[in-house]
């Protein structure tokens, strides 16, 4: 993936900066609490805050509705525009000083082969790629979240919205403190020993205090980044990073974990058992 420019389409709109987090904050139900973490609240229904998030060029709780086909074509569009290396060093500043840094990496993934993907027989024509033949977005809130620092990898027509912004406004690069965090989390990784779940490792993350401001899920969304670009090895499922993975290969993988996974934790992560792969570490640092 080289980079290049977006060819033109629908306007993307931009990732919310700070003056516009609080007031989408309040329409959409969240606020911060005093230690930096963010808490769910009562949405606003204040047709003043409504209004004043529309003259903002953010429409609040209206959803566009997308085909299959059409985030395919846009995704594939975006992914071919965004150079890896700047996702990876994204992902790092993620760490800390640019939140919305850490879903890039996952939406990069599912999009960087589906040009090249085996098309569906079906009618829609895509690849096996997780899409509904149509889909709604609530394009505000989805960028609101990754403003906020959540990152997931099961829903992928919300990775649209998150390719589109990184094209148009630029990826944020990381600070020498991003890159010592990620060192810190490296070196956690490392010290836990072989059969270590999932759910012992963001423990452990909580533990060690190194990314400020995270809740259980947002630490869970830095280490599903980090298993689908192939730090955490899984041994049930390549990363997307490597390759198309069809979505019925994803379910099969699903089925052979062993014992009763969480439902909060997606595979790749999922089917981690301690390790890490350090040449992959060693490119991410140096992203």
């Amino acid at each position: 993936m080289t980079g290049g420019s977006i060819p033109p389409g629908p306007a993307p709109r931009r990732i919310p900066g700070k003056d516009d987090l609080e007031p989408l904050m309040r329409c959409y139900g969240y606020r911060f609490t005093r230690t930096g973490t963010i808490k769910g609240t009562e949405p606003s229904g204040d047709p003043a805050d409504l209004a004043a998030a529309r003259r903002a060029g953010w429409p609040v709780r209206e959803p566009e509705r997308w085909s299959a086909s059409e985030i395919v074509e846009r995704a594939v569009a975006a992914a071919a525009a965004l150079h890896e290396d700047a996702v990876l060093a994204a992902f790092v500043a993620g760490l800390g000083s640019a939140p919305r840094g850490r879903q890039t990496v996952i939406s990069h993934g599912w999009a960087r082969f589906l040009g090249t993907a085996p098309r569906d027989g079906g009618g829609d024509g895509v690849p096996d790629c997780g899409l509904r033949p149509e889909s709604e977005v609530d394009v505000t809130e989805k960028l609101l979240r990754l403003a906020l620092g959540w990152a997931w990898n099961e829903i992928p027509e919300h990775y649209l919205p998150d390719l589109e912004a990184a094209v148009a406004q630029g990826l944020p690069r990381p600070q020498e403190e991003d890159r010592e965090r990620l060192r810190a989390l490296l070196d956690v990784i490392r010290s836990l020993p072989a059969g270590t779940r999932p759910g012992e490792l963001e423990k452990a993350v909580a533990r060690a205090r190194i990314v400020p401001g995270t809740d259980k899920y947002q630490r869970y969304g830095i280490l599903i980044g980090l298993a689908e670009t192939g730090v955490l090895p899984c041994p049930l499922l390549p990363p997307m990073w490597d390759r198309f993975i069809p979505t019925a290969e994803r379910h099969a993988a699903s089925r052979a974990l062993r014992g009763a996974p969480r439902s909060d934790i997606t595979l790749p992560l999922a089917g981690w058992r301690g390790g890490l792969d350090e040449q992959r570490a060693a490119r991410l640092l140096a992203a």
